[in-house]
């Protein structure tokens, strides 16, 4: 990133939200192609073992800045990008260096446990559906933003970007091979449920073409299971960003779904380009953006 920086600094703003339990910097990338535009945020990595996640995160930042495609240039000057590649700083070198499955944060949790769920820790009805276990790889802290990744990511969105510019947030995972929208914690469709479908179905109907991966779309209840305290819902609900997705990259059905070969980060990268594609469509036709 730094690279990109110094050679764009025009385009590409580099940035920090603060630093993790262990003390990294969380850093992400915003690129901006025109003025006055309204904001997209991605957050990735997330959970420490979806690696293919950021890998996908630097693909994009790198098709946003070099592609000729007119397609890719029409995405990449229609909004501002802020782009937080790995948010899970801490337990992402921890399953790079001890344990390649390890998913949640390195904060001690109790005597014997590591780690919250960063993805369970948001203050959106944190309590509906919470796992008070410290042992579980789903627990959600002691209270909601109990985490201070989770607290600098809500602080820096609160304090850095102007209220109602963003208006769509994409929590990027795996290996679900999904479109996901709110809710979480119940199946009952939020108001604006149609149009947060259209919009999820023209990224999965975008994307198709190029390697005819399948995706699902609907809401995370009804598709995974139901929790609570996930960012994306407390994108929608708290700060009211009108789309608020998580979007989960390919790994369904593979033996070892979070463990995807090197091979496959172009291919994964250059479906999301696609399904960005028909996304940001989507959100112009609805008038969004």
């Amino acid at each position: 990133m730094d690279f990109i920086m110094a050679q764009y600094p025009e385009i590409v703003t580099g940035f920090d939200i603060g630093r993790s339990y262990e003390g990294r910097l969380i850093r992400g990338v915003k690129l901006s192609f025109k003025p006055d535009r309204k904001a997209i945020f991605i957050e990735s990595n997330i959970h420490a073992r979806e690696w293919i996640t950021s890998a996908a995160c630097t693909y994009l930042i790198m098709a946003l800045l070099f592609s000729r495609d007119p397609d890719v240039r029409e995405l990449a000057e229609s909004l501002d990008w802020w782009i937080i590649p790995v948010l899970n700083v801490d337990g992402f070198a921890y399953s790079h260096e001890k344990e390649r499955l390890w998913r949640k944060s390195r904060r001690p949790a109790s005597r014997d446990c590591i780690g919250v769920d960063l993805n369970r820790n948001f203050n959106y009805k944190w309590s509906v559906k919470r796992c008070e276990d410290p042992s579980s790889n789903v627990y959600s802290g002691p209270h909601p933003e109990s985490e201070p990744e989770v607290q600098q990511l809500i602080e820096f969105i609160n304090t850095n970007i102007p209220e109602g510019s963003i208006k769509i947030y994409v929590a990027l995972h795996s290996a679900a091979q999904a479109v996901l929208v709110p809710w979480t914690h119940t199946k009952i469709p939020p108001k604006n449920y149609e149009r947060l479908m259209y919009v999820a179905k023209a990224f999965v109907e975008a994307l198709y073409p190029r390697y005819h991966t399948k995706y699902r779309c609907g809401s995370s209840a009804n598709i995974l299971k139901m929790f609570s305290g996930g960012s994306k819902d407390w994108a929608y609900a708290v700060k009211r960003i009108p789309i608020a997705f998580t979007i989960e990259l390919p790994g369904r059905g593979r033996p070892k779904p979070f463990e995807l070969p090197e091979s496959e980060i172009l291919h994964a990268g250059a479906e999301m380009i696609n399904g960005f594609i028909g996304m940001i469509k989507a959100v112009k036709e609805l008038g969004y953006i």
